[in-house]
């Protein structure tokens, strides 16, 4: 159990250090790159739903939660799944930044993202950090012969208890708490 800490751990901080090489690497990209047109088309199709914030967060809790567990699910393929999760959400945010910050500026961005990001993101990369290690003891199960069905139940454990909390906090902060702070910059 302490082992099984230890490499959840580990795995965060490896997964919190490639998300934010790929949010940078989005910045980067997206300063060159037009994006605002298929941004604004998405908020458009979306757009309704801004109107109502509780289906708004149910919306994002139900996207954020689904996505997180196929991610942490899909760690049985050696943890490939989660780590190209991870990199696809930075990458996205900060392409996302890069899209906002000339008409915002970098501050009122960070803080837009930051009342629901700081449980967002934690719960995303450990629901992916569980991933990691489910290909870990994927690949003992498939190599070693060792049981793999004990460690699945430890990690879906984990995401209810754990996930999918943080998730639902952060949903309603986004739908609720986020438009208020970016009215007021």
């Amino acid at each position: 159990m302490r082992d099984e800490r230890s490499l959840i751990i580990i795995s965060s901080l490896m997964l919190t250090m490639l998300f934010i090489i790929s949010v940078f690497a989005g910045y980067m990209v997206g300063k060159n790159y037009p994006v605002e047109e298929e941004l604004r088309k998405f908020f458009e199709y979306f757009g309704g739903f801004l109107e109502n914030p509780v289906i708004l967060a149910l919306i994002i809790f139900a996207n954020n939660a689904g996505k997180s567990l196929i991610a942490m699910l899909g760690g049985f393929f050696f943890g490939i799944f989660p780590v190209m999760f991870v990199l696809l959400n930075g990458y996205i945010v900060g392409v996302v930044v890069s899209w906002r910050t000339p008409e915002w500026g970098l501050w009122k961005v960070v803080l837009a993202i930051l009342p629901h990001g700081i449980l967002e993101i934690p719960a995303i990369i450990i629901a992916c950090a569980y991933g990691v290690w489910l290909g870990y003891r994927f690949y003992l199960a498939l190599f070693r012969g060792e049981e793999f069905k004990i460690y699945l139940l430890r990690a879906t454990r984990a995401y209810v208890k754990l996930v999918l909390p943080l998730l639902l906090i952060a949903a309603f902060v986004e739908a609720f708490i986020t438009p208020v702070v970016v009215g007021m910059l």
